[in-house]
C-alpha cells in the first residue's frame, strides 16, 4: 500500500505535466463560480465509491488546484474539500473502502444490504445525502475565500501527451477494479502505468522534460508518515483498548440502544480523527457483535453506527485518512502551507455536517 500511495503521487505529476488537469478545470470551470466548486468536491466523492481514496485524491487534486485558479478561489479548501468528499465515501457500498469490506465479511452482508437492510434506507443513503451536505458546506466556505489570482495567461496543452496519460490513467483504473479476479498489487497496477507512461514519453517523443517534470512531484514524506500511522493504530488493537472502550460504552448507555448507538457513532468519530479507521473497524467488529448481544441489538444496525463514526469522523484531522494527508502534501509541494488550523476550518464544519446528517439519517430510519 504504501508503495502505490508513493507511485500514485508520479502519477499526480504526469496528470499536471500533460495538461491533463488543466482542460479537466477548464471544463468544470465552465458550469461557473460556486457550481464548479460543488461539481468538483461532489464528482471526487462519487468517484470514491468505487475507487480507493486515495487513488481519488491524487487524480483530482491537480484538478481541483487548477479549477480553483482559473476561478480566482484559493485553492486550499477547493482540494481539501475534494479530499474530504473522497474519504467519506467509501462505506455507501461494501466495495468502496476496507472498512466498508472488512464489516460485510464479517456479518455476512450482502452488497443490496448496504443500500437497504430489513426494508429500511441502509449505509449508501446516509453517506451520500451527508457527503452533498457536506461538499455544500465545503463550497461556501471555498468561494468566500478569494485568493486575487487572475488565471494567469492561456497555456497550450499537448494534446497527444494528454491523451497518453488519459490512455494510461484508463487502463490503471480498470486493472484497480479487477485487481481481485486478476490478482495484482496496487502497487504493481501503479507501475504499469508509470511504466507505461514512461516508455511512451521517452521512445516516441524523447521528452526529458516531461517526464522530469511528473517525476519531480514525487512524494515519500506520505507513505512514511502513513506507516507511522499504520503502527499507532495496530497498538489500539494490540493493547486491548477496543475491548475497554465497548465495556465503558456499554456501562454509559444505562441500558438504552438509542444511546448506546449515538456513543458508538461519537466514540469511533474521535477514534477515528487520530488514528488509521480499518484497524480500529477490525478489532471493534467482535466488540459490537458482543454489545449487540448484551443490549438485545442487531448487531448489523449497531455496525452501520460504528461505520458512520468511523467514517466520517476521518475527515475531522488531516492524520485521520490516508486522502486527507495527501492533499495537505500535495499543496505544500505546490507552495500552499496546510496547518491543522487551516486544514480544520473546512473539516470541521465538513465533518459536523456529514456526522449531523448522517447520523440523524442512521437514528430516524432504525427507531
Amino acid at each position: 500500500m504504501l508503495g502505490f500511495v508513493y507511485l500514485m503521487s508520479i502519477v499526480t505529476g504526469f496528470l499536471e505535466a500533460s495538461g491533463l488537469a488543466l482542460a479537466a478545470a477548464r471544463l468544470v470551470s465552465r458550469l461557473g463560480g460556486r457550481r464548479a466548486v460543488f461539481g468538483i468536491i461532489l464528482v471526487s466523492g462519487l468517484v470514491s465509491i468505487i475507487l480507493e481514496n486515495v487513488s481519488v485524491v491524487y487524480l483530482f487534486a491537480p484538478i481541483a488546484l487548477r479549477l480553483a485558479q482559473q476561478l480566482g478561489y484559493d485553492p486550499v479548501p477547493v482540494v481539501i474539500g475534494a479530499a474530504l468528499a473522497a474519504d467519506m465515501a467509501g462505506s455507501a457500498t461494501m466495495i468502496g473502502d476496507p472498512p466498508a469490506i472488512i464489516t460485510a465479511g464479517y456479518l455476512g452482508l450482502r452488497f443490496t444490504d448496504f443500500i437497504f437492510y430489513k426494508g429500511k434506507p441502509s449505509m449508501f443513503f446516509y453517506t451520500l445525502t451527508a457527503m452533498v451536505a457536506a461538499s455544500l458546506v465545503a463550497t461556501a466556505i471555498a468561494a468566500r475565500r478569494v485568493s486575487g489570482f487572475d488565471g494567469g495567461g492561456e497555456e497550450r496543452i499537448d494534446r497527444v501527451f494528454l491523451a497518453e496519460v488519459t490512455a494510461f490513467l484508463t487502463l490503471k483504473i480498470i486493472l484497480l477494479s479487477i485487481r481481485d479476479e486478476i490478482r495484482l498489487p496496487l502497487t504493481l497496477i501503479a507501475a504499469i502505468a508509470i511504466g507505461g507512461i514512461t516508455a511512451t514519453r521517452l521512445l516516441l517523443h524523447r521528452d526529458w522534460r516531461g517526464v522530469r517534470e511528473a517525476y519531480s512531484k514525487h512524494d515519500y514524506e506520505t507513505p512514511l508518515f502513513l506507516a507511522g500511522v499504520f503502527l499507532l493504530s495496530g497498538a489500539f488493537v494490540e493493547t486491548g483498548l477496543a475491548g475497554r472502550i465497548a465495556r465503558l460504552l456499554l456501562e454509559a448507555s444505562q441500558g438504552s440502544i438509542t444511546r448506546l448507538e449515538i456513543l458508538l457513532i461519537a466514540v469511533s468519530m474521535a477514534a477515528s480523527a487520530v488514528i488509521y479507521n480499518t484497524p480500529y473497524v477490525a478489532a471493534m467488529l467482535p466488540v459490537v457483535v458482543q454489545l449487540a448481544h448484551e443490549a438485545h441489538a442487531d448487531p448489523v444496525v449497531l455496525a452501520w453506527a460504528l461505520l458512520i463514526g468511523a467514517t466520517l469522523g476521518g475527515t475531522l484531522t488531516y492524520i485521520g485518512a490516508m486522502g486527507n494527508y495527501a492533499a495537505v502534501r500535495f499543496l505544500s509541494q505546490r507552495g500552499y502551507k496546510v496547518g491543522y488550523k487551516r486544514f480544520a476550518e473546512v473539516s470541521i464544519p465538513f465533518t459536523l455536517t456529514s456526522v449531523i446528517v448522517g447520523g440523524g439519517l442512521y437514528l430516524l430510519y432504525f427507531h
